[in-house]
């Protein structure tokens, strides 16, 4: 979800582009972490309203965000997908999937902004071995590690997020999900998505 430096005041026209960017998802291949979602009640899964990364400076608000019908600008199919935040300093919990420390994958997205000052804009630098922490409204801390090296350059033309958030690796309890790549000026939106998985070290 990459966006050039803009005035503030056209944000809101240009998010809806940038939210069809990771709209194919939902409808290449099974859900994210296929099976019934559990609910955010269940053992060990908090409902997220906080995250902090500490290896990249972020400190954010999580929004929850439910599933939304977009159009695909590289593809034009309307398609489902996760809802984006609205803000480029806040993050965004797919509400309809499965909750952190539920035992699933979960899936949190941010923007990434070219020369600017988004959340998701160091995502890609993330090493195995660091930290992520998330909270939720009630005090609950979820304490993951990152696994692996970030997987970028995912063609937004293709099923690429699609296959890589379906076969992510047995264990992740969460997807970070953002843009990357060249920016596109005819679809509006960058080329790429980069996608960090987590695994979940440490609840209290």
């Amino acid at each position: 979800m990459r966006l050039r430096r803009i005035d503030p005041g056209v944000v809101a026209g240009v998010l809806v582009f940038l939210a069809a960017a990771v709209a194919v998802v939902l409808v290449v291949g099974a859900r994210p972490g296929a099976g019934p979602a559990p609910q955010p009640g269940a053992a060990g899964a908090v409902v997220p309203t906080r995250l902090a990364i500490p290896a990249i400076g972020v400190d954010a608000a999580v929004e929850s965000r439910g599933t939304v019908r977009y159009e695909n600008p590289f593809t034009g199919q309307a398609v489902d997908g996760y809802g984006v935040p609205e803000s480029m300093a806040t993050t965004s919990w797919w509400s309809d999937g499965p909750a952190p420390g539920s035992g699933q994958m979960a899936v949190i997205l941010g923007h990434e902004q070219s020369g600017g000052s988004a959340v998701f804009d160091r995502l890609h630098e993330l090493r195995d071995g660091d930290e992520v922490v998330l909270r939720s409204a009630a005090g609950a801390v979820l304490h993951l590690t990152v696994l692996g090296a970030p997987r970028t350059g995912l063609s937004k033309a293709t099923s690429a997020l699609a296959d890589t958030l379906n076969g992510h690796p047995v264990g992740v309890g969460v997807a970070l999900v953002t843009c990357g790549g060249e920016f596109d000026d005819r679809a509006g939106t960058s080329t790429d998505n980069t996608v960090v998985f987590a695994t979940v070290s440490t609840a209290r």
